[in-house]
């Protein structure tokens, strides 16, 4: 399952931004100066300047917010039984599988004798 978190930045340790700006001269003598990726923010001035002066206060009248999205995974948990069953398809050896299994039980030193105490409570 995939979470995605949304990460905000107080204002003076946002990450500094560059824009591109696309400055194109309209058939009619115009500038048109568009944000590259943002093709809703662009104006017209009569020289570049203006159009790029006139983009800036565009920008600013809007005030948008960026955010970042950020993915993440919740941890992987392996279990032993799974880890036996992949040894056991890339080896196929069940005794490999056997040996990854065992292990040691902590327990009394007396739990050979008296086992039938500490599992039923009985003598």
């Amino acid at each position: 399952m995939m979470n995605l978190t949304i990460q905000t930045y107080p204002k003076n340790t946002a990450s500094k931004l560059n824009y591109d700006v696309l400055i194109e001269t309209e058939p009619d003598g115009t500038v048109k100066a568009t944000l590259l990726g943002l093709p809703d923010y662009q104006c017209f001035g009569e020289n570049q300047e203006e159009a790029l002066y006139n983009l800036i206060k565009l920008f600013e009248q809007r005030n948008p917010k960026i955010f970042t999205l950020e993915e993440t995974y919740p941890p992987k948990i392996e279990s032993p039984l799974m880890e036996a069953a992949e040894m056991f398809n890339s080896e196929g050896n069940a005794w490999d599988v056997l040996e990854a299994l065992t292990g040691t039980v902590e327990a009394p030193s007396d739990w050979s004798i008296q086992h039938n105490h500490y599992l039923y409570g009985m003598p």
